[in-house]
């Protein structure tokens, strides 16, 4: 039964799946996408109008790859689906997966399917499956999973109707799970549905995995699941493997029955530019010469429109002294104010070159491939593969930056780069180090 509110469906899928465009044509928003890990770190609210006239709250969860959360937006998705008193606690699921990309995009589906929540399985950008000449058998892979299978292009809204026609009607919850944890450990698993009055084996094997994570249990909650876990012996990290790989070894032979691959499958266009751009010494090469580029474009490229605003201050303050008689009006107008204003408006085009440049490396895709690539080197000085978009956005204004370090999993590395980011240079900080020297330096 619905909640106050209406009902309410949660859009829940891996990073990159088209989740959010999906969202955008259910309910008529426009939320920014991206290929970066990251890019919706908030849940987002929308309506959408369903062809019995009921009215739908869409709700547009972070991408995440599985119930077990690495990162800050992913911990968003664990409250939503297991706190039933979570105002955004779903009636209905759609569980969005990469059509081309099943083996990868199910685990997440199977974890869902087994909390009990109704789910709807959206197999999205099939033109790009069947471009790869994927033959995805629809209705026995819904068989398979116990689940409705939609297929969608959310480029161009095919399959939005037959979406919204399969949520305007009842959705029933599988009566068997999908991977049975209670063998697992029965005994934990039984004392803590009998404690939390949880209907379902997998909310309770989630509250023994991360009651420590889980922002809605109090302490005393925590600790009667510890002393649980103590008296029996529970091993999260063994449990959690186990889990995994049942899973996926199941989804392998639902996989392999319904979904045919051409015999002479060969490299798809985004493994050859995998290949290229994170080479090991070609990727380093291509990644040192965008940035050259990006940098010549800032200094070199943005000369014009500087002068420009500069003169254009200059012409209007000088204006202004000739018009206004001598004083302190005039000095606080001239000298402040429109003094004060240059010097913020003159980085206004490198800043805006930057992130245009960040723009397009993120909507290309190139930007994860960077991180990626990054990795390794940054793991030598403390760092995270993901702290150079920070970085390298921290040479235009340390706020953007600082806020971009949401995206890193480590809390740790989170934090160093924080701490760091301030600390690379940009033209509006070196007039402050030229005074600092000549204060500090003799």
């Amino acid at each position: 039964m619905s909640k106050k509110g209406g009902t309410k469906v949660a859009l829940i899928g891996n990073p990159n799946s088209g989740k959010t465009t999906l969202f955008n044509l259910l309910t008529g928003l426009n939320q920014k996408t991206g290929n970066f890990p990251g890019v919706t770190v908030d849940k987002k609210l929308g309506q959408s109008k369903l062809p019995n006239n009921e009215t739908i709250q869409v709700i547009d969860l972070p991408g995440t790859y599985s119930i077990y959360p690495k990162t800050l937006d992913e911990q968003i998705v664990q409250d939503v689906l297991l706190d039933k008193s979570h105002p955004q606690h779903p009636d209905k699921i759609i569980v969005v997966a990469d059509a081309a990309n099943l083996k990868r995009n199910l685990l997440l589906f199977s974890q869902i399917r087994d909390l009990g929540i109704p789910a709807i399985l959206v197999l999205n950008m099939i033109d790009i499956a069947k471009k790869r000449q994927l033959n995805i058998d629809q209705r026995a892979l819904g068989i398979d999973l116990g689940v409705k299978v939609v297929a969608t292009n959310s480029h161009n809204g095919e399959g939005i109707a037959e979406l919204k026609e399969a949520l305007s009607k009842p959705l029933l919850s599988p009566r068997k799970p999908f991977y049975e944890v209670h063998e697992l450990a029965p005994t934990v698993i039984k004392e803590i549905k009998s404690k939390f009055d949880l209907d379902h084996n997998y909310q309770a094997f989630q509250y023994a995995q991360q009651a420590d994570h889980l922002s809605f249990l109090d302490l005393e909650a925590i600790e009667a699941i510890a002393s649980i876990k103590a008296l029996n012996g529970f091993d999260p990290t063994a449990t959690q493997l186990a889990e995994t790989l049942h899973r996926y070894e199941s989804l392998a032979h639902i996989i392999e029955r319904n979904v045919k691959t051409p015999a002479n499958e060969g490299l798809t266009l985004n493994q050859k530019i995998d290949k290229i751009v994170t080479h090991k010494v070609f990727g380093y090469l291509i990644f040192i010469a965008l940035l050259m580029l990006i940098f010549q474009a800032i200094f070199a490229w943005s000369e014009g429109p500087m002068d420009l605003i500069e003169g254009s201050i200059a012409s209007a303050t000088d204006w202004v002294k000739s018009v206004l008689p001598e004083g302190v009006l005039n000095d606080l107008i001239t000298d402040g104010i429109m003094a004060g204003l240059a010097g913020v408006l003159v980085f206004i085009p490198q800043i805006a070159i930057l992130f245009a440049f960040i723009s397009l490396l993120e909507e290309s895709g190139y930007m994860s491939r960077a991180v990626f690539l990054m990795d390794r080197l940054m793991r030598g000085v403390g760092l995270n593969g993901k702290s150079v978009v920070p970085l390298i956005s921290g040479m235009a204004c340390a706020i953007p930056a600082i806020m971009a370090t949401r995206t890193i999993d480590s809390w740790k590395d989170r934090l160093i780069t924080i701490f760091v980011t301030p600390f690379m240079s940009c033209s509006a900080r070196l007039p402050v180090y030229t005074i600092l020297i000549g204060l500090v330096v003799p």
